[in-house]
């Protein structure tokens, strides 16, 4: 009877160690993410685990295809994210619990539109040497900015969107330019119209 209480105990200290020593990319196949991006990725999912309780993984295959990738979701404790991408395959997908999945935008991470995309507008740019490390990164970002944004959090290790921001207010700029100079346009035509007809 003592050796199955120690036993029991030993083994409910180790189940809550390593529940808690998990790292978020939990597989980097030949190291295509470098040490910093894995250790931002892994600040940005310790503190998303610690103030939602929700575990956000990435995956990271340079041969191995999506298939094997997901099958690190049973690794993984519910409710969860998994971003994976497959090099070999080039292909991106997320897949999560059932209930994480109401926290974000799967396919607006997913988009392939640079307004609403965060992974595959860089992947397809082909600008640069690091671009999986710059996907991944800004990926594994807006998921957790998103499921931090659900419930109302500001999460301190973010690397925010000021990329975004910084686009959409040069969106408008640029909009609203060609908008006011359409206008100026329409209304010197209108006016020497005017003039024509009142001569």
């Amino acid at each position: 009877m003592r050796y199955l209480v120690r036993g029991g105990f030993l083994a409910a200290f180790l189940f809550i160690t390593s529940a808690f020593s998990l790292e978020n990319v939990v597989f980097n196949e030949n190291n295509i993410l470098n040490e910093q991006v894995t250790n931002k990725i892994n600040a940005i999912g310790k503190e998303l685990y610690d103030k939602t309780n929700i575990f956000v993984a990435l995956a990271v295959g340079d041969t191995s295809d999506i298939k094997s990738l997901e099958t690190k979701a049973n690794e993984l404790p519910a409710p969860f994210v998994l971003l994976m991408l497959s090099k070999s395959e080039h292909k991106v997908d997320i897949i999560a619990s059932k209930e994480s999945l109401s926290f974000f935008d799967k396919e607006a991470v997913l988009s392939p539109y640079s307004g609403t995309g965060s992974i595959l507008p860089i992947l397809t740019s082909n600008k640069g040497k690091d671009i999986y490390n710059a996907a991944l990164l800004n990926g594994y970002a807006d998921i957790s900015d998103q499921i931090a944004s659900y419930f109302h959090l500001k999460l301190e290790n973010s690397i925010g969107n000021a990329n975004k921001d910084t686009l959409n207010i040069l969106r408008i700029g640029i909009y609203g330019f060609i908008c006011f100079a359409l206008l100026f346009y329409f209304q010197r035509k209108i006016t020497r119209k005017r003039r024509k007809y009142n001569a």
